[in-house]
């Protein structure tokens, strides 16, 4: 992000100079540097900035905040980083004007960051006599200065405003962490610039974010738990029965068969898991079948769902939050959540065409909740909209009827209730994100369409020269060729199940001793008391299919569906 070399540059730069005023006069030249705004600082984007909120640590620091931007601004740094986009006054740049009016002054975080960062400049220029203002230093500060200069600049009423704003807002912000006493002592008239500038350090606090329960709270936590590991169950007991069948198969009937039938047999396995036989096999493999299928419809209800809030929460819900960083955070985790919620759906969605269960029902209702997907994490929150909400919720009198300045300059520390984490790291979902999906729902595709002109009855029968449409080609239907498709699907298959395994693990990461308290259950939690037996009873309703047969499966699950 821009806005880490910034930070870097003004973190590194020259240490704190004495604040004793010198007999001689400055050797070192004071350095500006001119920024046409606080680029990924500002506005967020959680697909390219979220690994900013942390790097796999069970709490979330966040660095998308100026905390630290504010504060290096102020402790003497010879190197000070100065934005064009703040100061603007009729349409032009011009902080000599704009620092003197407390409207102006607070009415962006620029402008805000450039008059605290110029009074600082006067400071040890003028009176600490640390640095000196060359003519390279004025002129690049000329971008910002309009009618003034910066050799020439008062930064007595910008300390003025700065002192009475602060402690206003500590009075009236609400905000959950109350300011430090030294902003209270402080004084225009008996308190040193120095005194200021280190009380001011203090300013912008370190808050734990709230995250929306409708997010992200127990009942959507737990939804979001059993939907994977209902998907990995599936999955295992899949495998195991296939495996159990291969094992059981009469081997010494199958030796017996000519090569060409048992070529056959394995592409019949291939193409349809449902055996033709009427014995236990057929009815529990049915059984399979259908649990696939309808816990992917369910999937389908419960991830569109999710989209849909997680795209309003980046969007909308920026218009709700007592600080940036709890807007950030929130808008992370909606879009973690979007993002990542697919990651069951797919590899369902692969084991049934692995095992060649495909319909159109499903897999539309797949695929919409893939674009919601991709809708989602296109989602970028600005820091525009954000001010607009602090200003509307709550106008400081001293910061010129503007948002306290502790709203935008808070930084995150940790999630209330929870310990919220991106576990491995925000990177590996990005890049399945990518690639790995990008992969797979080509694939289905494919062998979606492929079915469907192979099954229509208008385009089964249709062929161009030798080639029949929906077919593969002669070498797919070889021994290479049916390895490579099955290795292809098996690859997937495990591929998924490694990935919903690590995110099943960064969702039970959150889970801490306050995570269901009884204040966290909120109306919209209980509400999906139904998805969650829902859930369940597709779960427990399979072991019971198993032994009574498909048309107890067919009862069962019906009743199931109406009444969840």
């Amino acid at each position: 992000m821009a806005s880490a070399s910034i930070l870097q540059s003004l973190s590194t730069s020259a240490t704190l100079t004495s604040s004793v005023p010198s007999s001689t006069a400055p050797s070192t030249p004071l350095t500006i540097l001119i920024r046409d705004s606080i680029e990924g600082t500002s506005d967020f984007f959680p697909f390219l900035d979220i690994a900013g909120l942390g790097s796999g640590s069970d709490d979330v620091d966040s660095g998308l905040t100026f905390k630290e931007l504010f504060a290096t601004s102020l402790d003497g740094n010879q190197e000070i980083t100065l934005f064009t986009s703040g100061c603007q006054v009729d349409g032009r740049t011009d902080c000599t004007r704009a620092c003197n009016n407390s409207s102006l002054f607070f009415s962006s975080l620029e402008t805000f960051y450039n008059c605290a960062a110029l009074a600082a400049a006067a400071h040890w220029t003028q009176d600490a006599k640390s640095y000196y203002v060359s003519q390279e230093t004025e002129r690049n500060a000329s971008a910002i200065m309009g009618s003034g200069t910066l050799s020439e600049f008062d930064g007595r009423p910008v300390l003025r405003s700065l002192i009475a704003c602060a402690q206003d807002s500590c009075d009236n912000d609400g905000l959950s962490k109350p300011c430090n006493r030294t902003i209270d002592r402080l004084s225009y008239d008996t308190s040193t610039p120095e005194e200021i500038f280190e009380a001011l350090d203090e300013f912008c606090p370190e808050l734990p974010a709230e995250v929306n329960p409708d997010i992200f709270g127990p009942g959507v936590l737990i939804s979001y738990v059993l939907q994977v590991c209902f998907a990995a169950s599936l999955y295992l007991l899949l495998k195991g029965f296939t495996l159990w069948v291969t094992i059981t198969q009469d081997t010494s009937r199958r030796k017996s068969e000519p090569k060409p039938y048992r070529l056959k047999r394995s592409l019949t396995r291939i193409e349809s898991m449902i055996w033709r036989d009427s014995g236990g096999l057929s009815r529990t493999s049915i059984a399979i079948a259908t649990t696939l299928v309808e816990f992917q419809e369910a999937q389908c209800w419960f991830v569109f769902a999710v989209q849909i809030a997680s795209i309003l929460a980046i969007v909308v819900n920026s218009q709700e939050g007592t600080f940036w960083g709890e807007i950030v955070v929130n808008a992370a985790i909606a879009f973690h959540v979007s993002q990542n919620g697919i990651l069951p759906m797919f590899l369902i969605q692969v084991c049934l065409h692995h095992e060649g269960i495909r319909n159109w029902h499903t897999f539309l209702g797949f695929f919409m909740e893939y674009l919601l997907a991709i809708v989602a994490t296109s989602q970028k929150i600005y820091f525009k909209d954000a001010f607009a909400l602090f200003k509307s919720q709550n106008e400081i009198e001293a910061c010129g009827f503007n948002p306290s300045p502790r709203t935008y300059c808070a930084a995150t520390q940790g999630i209330d209730g929870q310990s919220f984490s991106f576990f491995p790291h925000p990177l590996l979902y990005k890049m399945t994100f990518l690639i790995l999906d990008t992969i797979a729902i080509i694939a289905l595709v494919v062998d979606q369409l492929a079915w469907t002109l192979r099954k229509h009855h208008l385009t089964k029968h249709v062929q161009i020269g030798s080639y029949r449409l929906g077919r593969w080609p002669r070498w797919g239907k070889q021994k290479r060729g049916l390895f490579i498709k099955t290795w292809f699907w098996r690859i997937l298959e495990v591929a998924y199940l490694v990935i919903n395994i690590l995110y099943m693990i960064s969702l039970t990461k959150v889970i801490n001793a306050e995570s269901f308290a009884a204040n966290r259950w909120s109306y919209g939690q209980v509400s999906f008391h139904p998805l969650i037996s829902s859930f369940i009873s597709w779960y427990s309703i399979d072991h019971r299919c198993y032994r009574l047969g498909t048309s107890y499966c067919q009862a069962v699950r019906s009743v199931a569906f109406w009444t969840s």
